[in-house]
Parts: C-alpha cells; structure tokens; sequence
C-alpha cells in the first residue's frame, strides 16, 4: 500500500479532529441549549454561539465536499466517520437540516455495509435514528 498524498493526509487529519472538536462539540451544547436547559436558560446566547460555530466549520466541510466525494479525497476514512456522527447527531435531534451537498454525502456514508453492521450491533442507535429525524 502507498502512502496517501500529503494533501490527502493533511484533509484527513484536519477532518478527523473537527468532526469531533469542530462539529460534534458545539453541537452538543446546541443541544443541551435548545432542549435540556431548564425554559428560562433556554437558546441563550453560548447556544446561539455554538450553532454559529458549527456553521462555520460546517462551511469547511461543505467547501471540501463540493470537490470530493470524502473527505480525504477519493477514499472513506476515519475522518469520514468522525464528521458523519456529527452531522447525524445535528440532523437526528432536529438542530440541523443538511442541505445537499451534505445530505449527498451521509446518503454515502451511511449506505456503507460496516455502517449496517455496526447499527445492527448497536439496537439502541439503531431505535434512535429510526426514531429521529432522518435523511
């Protein structure tokens, strides 16, 4: 096996680390703002902030998308994984809407025989996402 390109490997690293610290973070206090603060705590302004962020690094993710089909390029990688589970946990509390680029993308991602797999040995996920909002 060679190794991938150095623009490849920059993107996967670079993709890698904001699916969770870029994406999933502020999302979580997306929702932990929207939906589990008591009413008067309710979209405060660290929640506004937070949405404004993930729509930011949201807009690197798009940018990348327009000209690859993943992240890393040509190739599904980990990086791939980690930004999925972001957008999937946005779209599945009802915090974000994909538009196309990104639904394109999760239709991907998400038709991948291990992702079948892994919801298959994960009833819990599997019963979430079948209940949530979805692609």
């Amino acid at each position: 096996m060679h190794p991938a390109p150095i623009e490849e490997r920059s993107s996967y690293l670079q993709f890698l680390h904001l699916g969770e610290a870029g994406l999933a973070g502020p999302m979580n206090a997306v929702i932990v703002g929207r939906q589990m603060a008591p009413g008067a705590e309710r979209d405060v302004r660290v929640t506004r902030w937070a949405r404004e962020t993930f729509d930011r690094r949201l807009a690197l993710v798009i940018r990348r998308l327009a000209d690859c089909p993943y992240l890393a390029g040509d190739r599904f990688t980990a990086a791939d994984i980690s930004v999925s589970y972001a957008l999937l946990l946005g779209l599945r509390t009802g915090n974000y809407v994909p538009g196309s680029i990104e639904r394109d993308y999760l239709t991907r991602t998400t038709a991948r025989p291990a992702y079948a797999r892994a919801m298959e040995r994960c009833q819990a996920t599997k019963a979430w996402a079948a209940r949530s909002p979805g692609l």
